[in-house]
């Protein structure tokens, strides 16, 4: 009998146990305490990991201008504003990335204190005198002596940016500083453009189009890129060619999403392909919008009626899409660009990549400045207009 007892009594218990369950709360989601934030010049903010005890890498995606990077810990990161701008930092953990969105705003600016009370006096004390009949002769009195008031410091404010008109586009990665700094208004200056990249028309990744920035980049000029989304995705080589773009201060743009023309397409079917691209532009530099250049050069009305960005054409054509357009032909088309054209080539060709430091240096002996679309219309005090189609700027 006790033998059967003690029997039921194991098997109660180890019922009960069997029964019980220890809850386990559901892992929680890797994520950054700030998705975006907003910063003025000079400020720092302290970017974190949540959820994870793993090793962050910590870069900075875009904008590397515009921010800096410090106090790297295991999970964190302080950012830095150093310029008016936007910026994306990347927070790889393993195979998972998370980003923030950075705006970075102009630092506030102190009016002068000029000081309001009266000169402080300082008084030496009065000592007597001994006079050789052994009287005391009082000193005479001692007159205060003023002490100059500080010269209060002025801080120059910088000029604020017009507001926009409607329908006006502005470039937010336009920098003002370099064209003050780097341009002369009364020189000509003509705006370089370059279409299809990156990579080279759906071939395997080349570097015809980093060689063209470089060559930019070696004499100081800048140009507008005009990228086809569909290849930015394509490999890791090409969204570092667009990075590079945006960190040496070129101009990026949309160009679609892939090769195919749009001036028969519905309206559905361009706002799809624009609003891709625009979405990789965006993820990228953290800008809300770009110019357009239209695949193949190729206009239909229902373009302007839909298209809610500047429609950039061409005023000076290098034809180098063309197969039996050789490097000096190349050289000798863009030549004859005038001031104020938009010259048309492709970063998908090793012609146009071999051409361009030839016509950099022709134009450096004409004294032709060599700029992006944006940068061309704001040294002449124009206007990007959405929906208009531009050809060149009078």
């Amino acid at each position: 009998m006790k033998k059967m007892v003690k029997g039921l009594s194991l098997v109660l218990v180890c019922s009960l146990v069997a029964g019980i369950t220890v809850p386990v709360s559901a892992a929680k989601k890797m994520k950054l305490n700030s998705k975006k934030i907003t910063l003025k010049v000079g400020q720092k903010k302290k970017l974190e990991v949540k959820n994870t005890a793993k090793k962050v890498k910590w870069s900075i995606k875009s904008g590397k201008k515009y921010i800096s990077l410090s106090g790297k810990k295991k999970t964190s990161v302080v950012v830095k504003a150093k310029k008016q701008g936007k910026a994306v930092v990347l927070a790889k953990i393993g195979n998972k990335k998370l980003t923030c969105q950075v705006t970075i705003k102009k630092a506030d600016t102190k009016k002068p204190t000029v000081p309001t009370t009266a000169p402080t006096a300082t008084v030496t004390p009065a000592v007597p005198t001994l006079t050789p009949a052994g009287t005391l002769t009082p000193a005479p009195s001692a007159s205060p002596t003023e002490t100059p008031a500080a010269t209060p410091e002025v801080t120059e404010t910088p000029e604020p940016e017009e507001p926009l008109e409607p329908g006006e586009f502005r470039y937010e990665g336009l920098d003002r500083a370099w064209i003050e700094k780097n341009i002369d208004p009364s020189k000509p200056v003509v705006a370089m453009t370059f279409d299809d990249g990156p990579g080279a028309n759906g071939k395997d990744f080349v570097d015809y189009g980093l060689r063209i920035q470089q060559a930019l980049k070696d004499v100081g000029a800048h140009a507008t890129f005009f990228y086809i989304g569909g290849n930015i995705v394509k490999s890791e080589e090409c969204r570092q060619e667009v990075q590079q773009a945006l960190d040496w201060g070129f101009e990026i743009a949309n160009h679609s999403y892939d090769y195919d023309s749009l001036d028969k397409a519905s309206a559905e079917q361009i706002i799809e392909k624009l609003e891709k691209t625009d979405a990789i532009l965006k993820e990228m530099s953290g800008y809300s919008s770009f110019l357009f250049r239209a695949p193949n050069v190729a206009y239909g009305d229902t373009m302007f009626e839909v298209i809610d960005a500047p429609i950039i054409d061409v005023s000076n054509w290098s034809h180098d899409y063309q197969d039996s357009v050789t490097k000096d032909q190349i050289v000798k088309n863009v030549k004859a660009a005038r001031d104020g054209d938009i010259i048309n080539m492709h970063s998908t060709y090793e012609k146009t990549a071999e051409a361009v430091p030839e016509i950099l240096a022709y134009f450096q002996e004409k004294g032709i400045q060599v700029v992006s679309v944006s940068e061309l219309f704001a040294i002449r005090g124009k206007k990007l207009m959405k929906g208009e189609k531009i050809s060149r700027c009078d």
